[in-house]
């Protein structure tokens, strides 16, 4: 998504990431483009305001709060995490995640992320060419289910990271979907997590 101040562009040389700044291309606010380099921008701001490197923030303010399990973020040769990508963690940990959010930012009675922030997160932010929105990181769109009676369209909020990773909130459902994958830089590798909830869980929930 495109910001009133220059883009920067996420660019990897001897494995390090910096982030440089280009020339505004249209109008901010008008049209989608993914730039990971925003994301990392976005993470040094949270290092920076915190005075926390950014997976120890993390662990403090999500992981911990939702007992994950062991977590792993990719560092570069600066010891700086790659914020658009490198977090490891296992499929149920993801998951919690998921419920986590469903449930208004609360885990097992008490609130860990404010629910007005996922509110205005959830919302769409800026239309994208294939009729989904963008949100704050989310993608914003909808899944067909049959009903009984025809075609239900279900709102569904996605994360979604190379390879096939994808975390899917169906909120009607109530329903959290969390799926790992290694389909790296495939020009492919969106159909099998969406085939997985398209065409094996939510024909199994109508039944």
């Amino acid at each position: 998504m495109n910001s009133p101040s220059p883009t920067p562009i996420l660019a990897t040389a001897r494995s390090r990431w910096t982030a440089r700044q280009t020339a505004i291309v249209g109008t901010p606010g008008e049209s989608w483009t993914y730039n990971g380099g925003a994301t990392a921008l976005l993470a040094r701001l949270i290092a920076r305001g915190t005075g926390r490197a950014l997976h120890d923030y993390a662990k403090h303010a999500l992981f911990e709060p939702l007992g994950l399990g062991p977590t792993e973020w990719g560092r570069d040769a600066r010891g700086v995490e790659f914020a658009a990508s490198g977090l490891r963690m296992a499929p149920r940990d993801l998951a919690r995640i998921g419920v986590m959010l469903l449930a208004n930012g609360e885990w097992q009675g008490q609130p860990v992320v404010p629910a007005d922030w996922l509110q205005a997160s959830f919302a769409p932010a800026v239309g994208m060419p294939d009729g989904r929105h963008y949100g704050y990181h989310w993608y914003l769109g909808a899944n067909a289910m049959a009903d009984g009676s025809g075609v239900r369209w279900e709102e569904t909020v996605s994360a979604i990271g190379n390879g096939g990773q994808r975390l899917y909130l169906l909120p009607r459902l109530g329903l959290v979907v969390a799926i790992t994958a290694g389909n790296y830089d495939a020009p492919d590798q969106w159909r099998p997590p969406i085939t997985v909830l398209r065409d094996v869980l939510l024909p199994a929930l109508q039944s």
